[in-house]
């Protein structure tokens, strides 16, 4: 402990800042926040919980094409 102590103090860092940030890099939606911060962007996680909500219901119908391509439209602009 003394040792990790020391090499991150070299570092300008501490212990306990250390094992935060390899905890929270456990979390996948904080490491997708971390991402998006650091490139600068503007995203929101969305998971699978919400995925299945709004994912329309097509069984027992036929999707036409122009359901389709507005699916994909909306998903590809969330993209962006």
């Amino acid at each position: 402990m003394d040792t990790a102590k020391i090499a991150l103090l070299k570092k300008g860092r501490t212990l306990s800042d250390f094992i935060e940030k390899s905890l929270r890099s456990l979390s996948t939606a904080q490491t997708l926040d971390d991402l998006c911060r650091e490139l600068g962007l503007e995203c929101e996680y969305v998971g699978y919980e919400e995925v299945e909500r709004k994912r329309p219901d097509l069984r027992g119908k036929v999707a036409s094409e122009v359901e389709v391509r507005e699916i994909r439209r909306e998903r590809f602009s969330r993209v962006l």
